[in-house]
């Protein structure tokens, strides 16, 4: 069997609406990224720029005041004069450790850093602050070492780590300051700044494709309303569909319905219209030749002439048949049954009725009726003439098709949700793959030979529709036959 591969209108908006959203939420990370490293290395550098100046102006400061206590010790010593200095052996060596040349040794010394509680990002700063003499005036704790100082912003590789570096020289020439940042800072302050400003998004895709889910199943409903309108309804039902609540955009798909549904209608109405009308013209020229005939055959009884006029009046008998058939079944194309129209049928009255008047055909062919089941009235909803048609039907059929001393049973049973009449016969019976065709009109049975019009079971199948009952046929396991069961509901929907 053949898969449906349509989508939805709602599946193909669902994955529409999420692809877009998922394409602009990739084209909007792309841009955060961009602005995110743009801002970032902005910031960085800014801080970087301020920092190397920071520092530049404190050990300017402290190198001026180092400068000047030096200078004043050494008036001082001036002053006092050697024998005052060496009379005072406390005194000399403080002036000496003071005045000694320490130029190998760093000016300042950092709080080492696990005396000192830090931050994750410290570890990957360092900074060196050194003179033109060659003296290191301050460094960082880092054991990372910058051989080459470049004035301005530069990106050098140190110890085989990418740093972002700031060289500055200090305006009065005594030192420069050189300020680096390991790049992977930078990365992964921008990839936090992106994952943080995009994971919201992230997050709400599936609680977005639930929303926008639901929110075109509502938006659709209208739509569905009229195909449930479409599936649901009768198919002898052609009214057009109401177009009040219908949203605009779905009102043309509607009225193109509702045209259909108008030119389906005039088709059946022409369709039953002929069949009546012709059923109805024929019958009074084919009972005149029926008449005639019958004359004739009276007439010329002497002369041989009988047995020819005999199948002439069976020819004219089908034929009125037939038309008595096409009536009967364009009435019931016309009509819908609805509640105003139901009577209350007896059943058990009815079945009885029909089988008395089909003794007589039973009887030719020497066929035992029976009927079985309740002997007391038995009411079902329903239009009474469309039952005794229905009965007449299927009792004629199975004495039309069962041989000569066969029989015919009709079973009424009640159960508590519906009663259930069957009609049992000792025919031929039906192969399986060829009972359903049977419904279809001018479909007649294996024995062709037998009298019919082939619309009999198209009328029992209407009537049965008519009454939203159901009808179900099947050969005989006990012997050869036919059973035909109508389930009649106890109350109409």
């Amino acid at each position: 069997m053949q898969q449906n591969t349509n989508l939805s209108i709602r599946r193909r908006l669902l994955i529409s609406l999420i692809t877009t959203i998922f394409i602009l939420w990739l084209i909007s990370a792309y841009f955060v990224f961009l602005a995110a490293h743009h801002e970032v290395e902005e910031i960085y550098d800014a801080t970087l720029a301020q920092e190397s100046r920071i520092l530049a102006t404190l050990m300017v400061h402290e190198v001026e005041e180092d400068n000047e206590a030096r200078e004043d010790l050494k008036k001082l010593v001036k002053e006092l004069g050697d024998d005052f200095i060496n009379s005072s052996a406390s005194f000399k060596l403080f002036i000496d450790e003071f005045m000694a040349d320490e130029s190998e040794k760093d000016y300042l010394t950092l709080v080492p850093r696990e005396l000192a509680t830090g931050h994750r990002y410290e570890a990957k700063l360092a900074f060196l602050i050194k003179g033109v003499n060659g003296r290191t005036y301050l460094r960082s704790n880092l054991p990372t070492s910058f051989n080459t100082f470049t004035e301005g912003y530069n990106n050098e590789i140190v110890d085989g780590k990418l740093w972002r570096m700031y060289g500055l020289k200090e305006p009065s020439g005594q030192f420069h300051v050189q300020i680096g940042e390991l790049m992977s800072v930078r990365q992964e302050t921008v990839s936090e700044i992106v994952f943080n400003s995009l994971w919201p998004i992230i997050v709400s895709l599936p609680f977005i494709g639930l929303f926008i889910w639901i929110v075109v199943g509502g938006g659709l409903k209208p739509l569905q309303s009229i195909a449930d309108k479409v599936k649901n309804r009768d198919p002898k039902s052609l009214e057009s569909i109401s177009t009040h609540g219908v949203p605009r955009e779905v009102v043309p798909m509607v009225t193109s319905l509702n045209s259909l549904f108008r030119r389906v209608q005039r088709v059946l109405d022409n369709e039953r219209r002929f069949t009546a009308d012709a059923a109805h013209e024929l019958r009074t020229p084919i009972a005149a030749l029926k008449t005639l005939a019958q004359a004739k055959s009276l007439a010329d009884e002497k002369n041989g002439h009988g047995n020819f006029l005999n199948q002439v009046i069976r020819g004219v008998d089908r034929a009125t048949h037939l038309l008595e058939q096409l009536l009967t079944l364009a009435r019931m194309d016309s009509r819908s049954l609805e509640h105003s129209h139901v009577d209350e049928v007896d059943l058990h009255g009815e079945s009885i009725n029909i089988l008395a008047s089909l003794g007589a055909t039973a009887l030719a062919k020497d066929i035992e009726l029976a009927y079985e089941g309740a002997e007391h009235p038995v009411m079902v909803p329903g239009y009474t003439p469309g039952i005794q048609i229905l009965l007449r039907n299927l009792i004629d059929n199975a004495i039309r098709y069962t041989p000569e001393k066969g029989e015919v049973s009709v079973i009424l049973n009640e159960h508590e949700s519906d009663i259930k009449l069957v009609v049992t016969d000792t025919g031929p019976g039906i192969p399986e793959e060829k009972q359903q065709g049977l419904y279809q009109r001018f479909r007649r049975g294996e024995d062709a030979n037998s009298q019919g019009s082939g619309l009999g079971l198209s009328i029992v199948k209407r009537i049965v529709d008519l009454h939203h009952a159901t009808i179900e046929m099947a050969n005989r396991s006990d012997r050869s036959g036919l059973t035909v069961t109508v389930s009649f509901p106890r109350a109409l929907a």
